[in-house]
């Protein structure tokens, strides 16, 4: 009986590299939410945990809710033992990724909100070397994307990057 050949997949070959990402600001609206503290910031911690992410990397969470930064974090923390797949925190990588994390209360239709925004996206640009790279995320219910994605336009702050 004749063994069947295994053929690999030239497409694959790629994804076996694994590559640490570019530096960039994450910013995640509705940040005090379950999805933020059950799936995203233990994701995040993760492939922090992993060396996938660059030290210039930062989170913004934005949320209606009322807290300082160093409660934002605490919080967050707490979220990562809880629901991290290995129920525990690396202390050293936590210090780090915590350097990063940031919180802005903000209403997502308040333009004066987005200024404040716009004021820390360039500090933590500064202070973390993002060089202007930002992702937002927007975790929160569908009917506030249109407001969002519009103030976000508004206020200049999802363009392009120059990357002459």
């Amino acid at each position: 009986m004749q063994e069947a050949a295994v053929l690999e997949n030239p497409l694959r070959a790629g994804i076996r590299l694994e590559r640490t990402a570019e530096p960039c600001i994450v910013v995640i609206f509705g940040a005090s939410g379950d999805l933020a503290k059950r799936k995203l910031l233990p994701a995040l911690y993760r492939l922090v945990q992993e060396r996938l992410l660059p030290a210039e990397f930062a989170i913004i969470g934005l949320a209606r809710t009322e807290m300082s930064t160093d409660e934002f974090r605490a919080r967050m923390k707490e979220a990562i033992v809880e629901f991290s797949e290995d129920k525990r925190v690396d202390e050293e990588v936590w210090d780090s990724f915590a350097q990063g994390l940031h919180y802005l209360t903000a209403d997502i239709y308040n333009p004066a909100d987005y200024e404040k925004l716009s004021q820390l996206l360039t500090q933590v640009d500064t202070e973390r070397g993002t060089q202007g790279n930002r992702l937002f995320y927007l975790s929160v219910a569908p009917k506030f994307y249109a407001e969002a994605v519009k103030q976000l336009g508004e206020h200049e702050l999802a363009k392009p990057k120059d990357r002459g």
